[in-house]
């Protein structure tokens, strides 16, 4: 077996234990959807607050609220921005 693929493997393990460590990265922002449907509206978030020179982590897999403020806080976000169904197809959100 190639070692590559073992470490793949090995990181992909720890990532879904949420066992890997973070390696000091600032990441100013977290953009999570929480809705399938609105995954396209998240990544246009993440996308202008990128073109505005900001770090964002766009998280777009289906995790549930407690996990992604442990992650805001484990990276020490300064925002975490949840895009909502209702609210994006009202205007609510800029």
């Amino acid at each position: 077996m190639h070692p590559l693929f073992v470490v793949c493997h090995i990181t992909l393990l720890l990532n879904e234990k949420d066992l890997l460590p973070e390696l000091g990265q600032e990441v100013e922002n977290i953009v999570c959807a929480l809705d399938k449907d609105i995954q396209g509206a998240a990544a246009t978030v993440a996308t202008v607050l990128r073109i505005k020179g900001q770090t964002v982590d766009l998280e777009l897999e289906s995790k549930p609220l407690k996990w992604v403020f442990k992650r805001a806080a484990r990276i020490n976000a300064r925002r975490l921005v949840l895009v909502e169904k209702t609210e994006w197809e009202d205007g609510s959100v800029y």
